[in-house]
């Protein structure tokens, strides 16, 4: 599975696939500490990039490789699969 990708130019890191109700709310504290985020919904499509079926209200969360320490840190390794 790939776990690394550019967005915007800026290398992220695959922290894990999570509920959207859980991304979200680590997407605040983390944006609280200037560490941006992106969240992507799993779709059909994605499957031949990823390797995990789509799986409803599921979102992958992606952060800076760069600050993948830091979240990990922060979150206290909370990243789940495919992290």
């Amino acid at each position: 599975m790939r776990q690394e990708r550019t967005i915007g130019g800026v290398p992220y890191r695959l922290f894990g696939v999570l509920p959207r109700p859980v991304a979200q709310s680590f997407a605040v504290v983390l944006k609280e500490r200037g560490i941006p985020v992106y969240l992507e919904d799993l779709i059909p499509e994605a499957r031949p990039y990823t390797g995990v079926e789509p799986m409803g209200e599921l979102v992958y969360f992606w952060v800076p490789k760069a600050a993948y320490a830091e979240v990990e840190e922060v979150l206290g390794g909370e990243g789940g699969a495919g992290a």
